[in-house]
C-alpha cells in the first residue's frame, strides 16, 4: 500500500488568476484621397549677378487661364519688325530691259556694270544725273548725265524683281558665291542677337509660357519657337556688293560670314564694309529675281 501523504507537508494549491481579455480598438478607416488644388508656383526673379531679388507666390493660380490672349502676346513677343522698303517693287518689263525707269527713284542704285547711284531723276528729259561710286571714292570726276534708254537696257537695280523663287540656305549661299559676281544685289537678314536683349526675351517668354495653362507638349513647342527667336537680332536690309577674296570657298560661305560692301554707306562716303552671316539671310535680290528662303 502506498504511504499516506502528510497533509501538513503539502503545499497549498495556488489560485489560478485569470488574465483580463483586452479588446483591440477597431482600425480606423483608410484615409480618403483629398482633392488638392493646383500647386502654388513660386516665381523667383534674379538680377544680372544671379542674386535673388523678389519672390512672388501665385497662390493656386486660379486665374492661370484668365488671359485667353496669351498666345497673341507670345506671337507678338516672337515677331521681328521688318523696316519699310519704299524702293522694293515688282515690275513687268520686256526681256531686253533691265529695269523699269518709271519706278526708279532718287536714291535708287544702278549697275551698268559700273557702280552707279542716281542723284537726280528727270523723267521729263532724256537723261538723269548719276554718279560713278568707284570714281567718286577715288576723288575723280564721277557725276554725269545718263540717258534713259541706257538705264532701261544696261542697268540692273537690286530694288526691282520680276519673280520670286523659294530656295534653301545652301542654294542661296551658292548664288552669293557663284552667280552674283560684281552685280549689285540686296540682302535681307537678321543681325546676331544682343546678349542682354536675348536674356530679356527668354525670361519674359518663359514666364508667359509657364503661366499659359497649356499642356506640357504645347509648352515644349512654344519653348522651341522662343529659342529660335532668341537667336535672331535686328532685321536689316542692305544693298551693295560682295567683297571677294581668294580664300572664299563655297563650303566656308555655307556656314560662315561673307564680306559685303554697303553701297548706301559708300555713297555717303562712310565706312561701308560689313560682315553678314549667311545663315541669317532671308532673301537675296539681283537681276530681277528675288530669292527667298523656304
Amino acid at each position: 500500500m502506498p504511504p499516506k501523504k502528510n497533509k501538513q507537508n503539502e503545499k497549498p494549491e495556488e489560485p489560478v488568476i485569470q488574465q483580463p481579455v483586452i479588446q483591440q480598438p477597431p482600425l480606423p478607416p483608410p484615409p480618403q484621397p483629398k482633392k488638392v488644388g493646383k500647386k502654388a508656383k513660386k516665381i523667383v526673379e534674379y538680377d544680372s549677378e544671379h542674386e535673388e531679388v523678389e519672390e512672388v507666390n501665385n497662390g493656386n493660380n486660379d486665374n492661370i487661364n484668365n488671359n485667353p490672349d496669351f498666345k497673341s502676346q507670345f506671337e507678338t513677343m516672337l515677331k521681328i519688325n521688318k523696316p519699310e522698303d519704299d524702293l522694293d517693287c515688282k515690275v513687268d518689263i520686256p526681256d531686253n530691259y533691265r529695269c523699269d525707269f518709271k519706278k526708279i527713284k532718287e536714291g535708287s542704285l544702278l549697275y551698268r556694270p559700273a557702280r552707279i547711284v542716281v542723284l537726280d531723276k528727270n523723267i521729263n528729259t532724256s537723261n538723269s544725273k548719276v554718279r560713278n561710286q568707284d570714281l567718286h571714292k577715288n576723288g575723280l570726276e564721277a557725276d554725269w548725265n545718263l540717258g534713259h534708254d541706257l538705264i532701261y537696257k544696261q542697268c540692273w537695280t537690286p530694288d526691282q524683281y520680276r519673280k520670286v523663287e523659294k530656295v534653301s540656305t545652301s542654294q542661296l549661299a551658292h548664288k552669293l558665291k557663284e552667280e552674283v559676281g560684281d552685280c549689285i544685289c540686296k540682302v535681307e537678314f537678321t543681325k546676331n542677337p544682343d546678349i542682354s536683349e536675348m536674356a530679356t526675351l527668354i525670361r519674359n517668354g518663359s514666364q508667359l509660357i509657364e503661366n499659359s495653362g497649356v499642356s506640357e507638349a504645347e509648352k515644349i513647342k512654344m519653348y522651341k519657337k522662343l529659342y529660335e527667336r532668341s537667336q535672331k537680332g535686328e532685321y536689316r536690309i542692305m544693298r551693295g556688293y560682295i567683297v571677294r577674296g581668294e580664300d572664299m570657298q563655297l563650303e566656308q560661305t555655307d556656314i560662315g560670314m561673307i564680306k559685303f560692301l554697303d553701297a548706301d554707306l559708300l555713297a555717303k562716303g562712310e565706312m561701308a564694309e560689313r560682315l553678314v552671316n549667311v545663315k541669317n539671310i532671308n532673301s537675296l535680290t539681283f537681276k530681277l529675281v528675288k530669292y527667298q528662303l523656304k
